[in-house]
């Protein structure tokens, strides 16, 4: 049976995963923006001898800006390399896979400049679409990274990418999901001119 692998760095932690014969296992470390000299050569140890990759997941944000754009690049470098397809996976939602949840709450994650990306959820499906949490509170109870700030349960990266591969890979070997991933943020970076760049400027 072919290894379905699991890639998050939507956080300044990063986390993979792996599924093999219905059991998933996964690696978390911190990133220090440092996704893109970091990432493969974890991969290569926590995949090992895992051979020819029947699928890549990777979380697609909101989240870090850098993180997502150097998590989409890697798992599409792979995919090309192995063969498989890409399955994009909002971060939210995974946060609400992770979550296990059956009633009502709130998916939050750092969104930057101090402030929330939100989506409601019953159990596993959306109640609205994600947005920039604008109030104090999210108005309910909340899952995702900072969710303690708001009384809510903490939800790791790790946890994000081990369930996603718990819903999504029986789902890619199956055939039912379609290939394809988008990175998504919640508003445009704040990409400044250098300070080098002014001052050689005429």
């Amino acid at each position: 049976m072919s290894t379905i692998l699991c890639i998050d760095t939507a956080s300044e932690r990063f986390a993979i995963a792996v599924e093999r014969e219905g059991r998933v296992t996964g690696f978390e470390a911190e990133a220090e923006q440092n996704h893109s000299r970091l990432l493969l050569p974890a991969i290569a140890e926590l995949a090992g001898d895992a051979g020819r990759l029947g699928g890549i997941v990777v979380v697609t944000g909101p989240g870090a800006y850098a993180g997502i754009r150097v998590g989409i690049a890697t798992a599409e470098g792979l995919a090309l390399a192995h063969g498989c397809g890409v399955y994009g996976l909002g971060t939210l939602t995974a946060v609400a896979l992770a979550a296990e949840e059956d009633g009502a709450f709130a998916a939050i994650h750092p969104a930057g400049r101090g402030e929330f990306a939100v989506q409601y959820f019953t159990g596993r499906e959306p109640a609205g679409p994600p947005a920039i949490l604008r109030g104090s509170t999210p108005g309910t109870d909340s899952r995702g990274e900072g969710a303690a700030r708001f009384g809510g349960r903490e939800m790791s990266p790790l946890q994000r990418a081990e369930a996603a591969l718990r819903e999504l890979g029986p789902r890619i070997r199956a055939g039912e999901l379609a290939a394809g991933a988008d990175a998504f943020y919640m508003r445009e970076p704040n990409i400044t001119i250098s300070r080098r760049q002014v001052a050689a400027a005429p």
